[in-house]
């Protein structure tokens, strides 16, 4: 009887410490958001919005209707960037904490500009009751090579599973050592990259049960990276990719060469007709410029918990008078054959 007097008080207690906080600091008015990486030799795109109060429960983070992008190379005038609508996917969690994906429109802004290295890139922002807007890239960089050095299957299991006189499913799991070989290209000048693996691919079949597809994941080991990236880690490819797994600099390898270590592990269902080339896993060199790699980087230090009290951590932007960053990359690619020998 004492025990459930004891409980009750308790849960009174907690209940009486409730309290709603009246929120007393300033609430800053939303600016414009400009986000595009330029690549050379690809029409010129930008995604550009406004910023949302941390408060605010809408999320209304549409460009508004009257904005204008112009797009500058060189510090000369190119002209107004045309306006594509566009979706983007966002996760999110339901009540019974199950990972969801919504879709919802941004705006997008084009130019059939397609750069060439070394260009200078500047595009800006106009609407009303907004401050106007811009932001500038570095020189555009240039594509360095990428090259599957070498590769050691260390694990490998297999399981065959028959569907019908026509077709098969194959199962392989495995692990293997990667090494690829990225060259810095520009002696006595610091270049930034990043390393980047596709995920996953999928590949229908007339039989909606089965299909071909592929999930990689990649350790970022290598001393190269700093240390600072945990295990499992990985990057997919998707335009508006900002994780910042895989961002290095060319401080160990100056002028030179450099092997990239680092385990891959791999999941892959093999209909019997599908074509082997499907099983390479396209992997990424990027050439990044300052601007991006200061973005990539300041995003992963913010999203590290470095502590209860420390200072936040602010993201890089380059948009004078609102949010965002204009930057550019430079993309190599080789393909990763996923080993397919049952066995």
């Amino acid at each position: 009887m004492k025990k459930l007097i004891l409980i009750a008080i308790s849960a009174m207690f907690l209940a009486s410490c409730e309290k709603e906080i009246e929120f007393n600091g300033e609430q800053t008015d939303p600016r414009l958001v400009i986000n595009s990486i330029v690549e050379p030799g690809l029409p010129v795109s930008a995604r550009i919005g406004k910023s949302i109060f941390f408060l605010d429960t809408d999320n209304d983070m549409q460009a508004p209707d009257d904005l204008v992008a112009t797009l500058y190379v060189n510090g000369s005038l190119l002209g107004v960037m045309d306006i594509v609508f566009d979706s983007i996917a966002e996760h999110y969690y339901t009540d019974d904490f199950e990972d969801s994906i919504g879709y919802k429109l941004v705006k997008r802004f084009q130019s059939d500009y397609r750069p060439s290295v070394g260009d200078v890139i500047k595009i800006t922002a106009s609407a009303h009751g907004f401050e106007d807007v811009e932001g500038t890239s570095s020189a555009l960089p240039k594509v360095v090579d990428c090259l599957l050095a070498d590769k050691t299957v260390q694990e490998l299991e297999s399981e065959y599973q028959p569907i019908d006189d026509e077709d098969s499913l194959l199962y392989i799991y495995g692990r293997m050592e990667l090494f690829v070989e990225v060259t810095d290209p520009n002696p006595g000048q610091t270049d930034l990259f990043r390393l980047s693996i596709q995920s996953d691919a999928y590949e229908g079949s007339e039989n909606q049960y089965y299909t071909s597809q592929y999930y990689v994941s990649h350790e970022y080991t290598d001393p190269i990276f700093g240390g600072s990236i945990e295990s499992n880690d990985f990057i997919d490819f998707s335009e508006l990719d900002v994780r910042p797994e895989g961002v290095f600099s060319d401080a160990l390898f100056d002028g030179g060469s450099y092997r990239i270590k680092g385990p891959i592990y791999f999941n892959l269902h093999k209909l019997k007709h599908t074509d082997p080339g499907f099983f390479q896993v396209p992997i990424k060199i990027e050439h990044l410029s300052k601007e991006y790699y200061y973005y990539l980087s300041t995003c992963e230090q913010g999203s590290t918990l470095t502590g209860f009290f420390s200072e936040p951590i602010q993201v890089y932007s380059n948009v004078t008078n609102g949010y965002g960053i204009v930057g550019s990359c430079a993309t190599s690619q080789c393909l990763l054959p996923l080993p397919l020998d049952a066995k």
